[in-house]
């Protein structure tokens, strides 16, 4: 190097403009005790995650699939596997439920902002032989906790229609559940945050 220079601030007089992207939101890390699994870890999604997806869709049933995603769905490419995991901090989160003794994804549960950050769309899914154990309810309220932490107004989610369980827990929760205009086989479930 030729020349350099060393610019000194003082740090109150000229406050540190905020990250272009957010850094990962470790105080979301929980540890939930679930009925016949023990501890169970609870937190943010990461890259590195990527590689629990393979083996956990494995464990899910086609129809849960079908009924998370709305369609049947047998491949998850790198690019699909990706998207779920390399994510925005600021506009989604994701919560990745990881059995602490074996280290495999059990469950997962996402909310995607709106552009205006006040709403968001959530989607929820639990291995197959997981189902009754309170997994999902637990991962749908931390859910609802972390929108009421970002001053959101309104949490929603589209759940086909015989998806009894989806909506007796989203009903459970504190969403009002609509017929959805010109399609009787999906749901919208809506939670005003405003009214909890």
């Amino acid at each position: 190097a030729l020349d350099a220079r060393i610019r000194v601030a003082d740090p109150a007089a000229e406050p540190r403009a905020p990250l272009a992207i957010t850094p990962y939101p470790s105080e979301w890390e929980r540890t939930f005790e679930i009925a016949g699994l023990g501890p169970v870890d609870v937190r943010p999604v990461r890259p590195e995650d990527e590689a629990l997806y393979v083996p956990f869709f494995a464990k899910v049933d086609p129809a849960d699939i079908r009924l998370r995603f709305m369609t049947a769905r047998k491949q998850f490419p790198h690019e699909f596997l990706a998207r779920l995991t390399q994510i925005d901090y600021a506009r989604e989160m994701a919560f990745v439920a990881i059995d602490r003794a074996g280290g495999e994804l059990l469950g997962v549960v996402r909310l995607i902002l709106d552009p205006d950050l006040e709403t968001g769309e959530y989607g929820i899914l639990v291995r197959s032989d997981l189902h009754g154990r309170g997994l999902g309810g637990r991962l749908m309220q931390l859910l609802v906790d972390y929108a009421h932490a970002r001053a959101m107004k309104r949490v929603t989610g589209l759940v086909l229609a015989e998806n009894t369980t989806m909506l007796a827990m989203a009903s459970e929760l504190g969403f009002a559940i609509r017929l959805v205009e010109d399609d009787a086989a999906v749901r919208e479930v809506v939670l005003d945050l405003a009214r909890i």
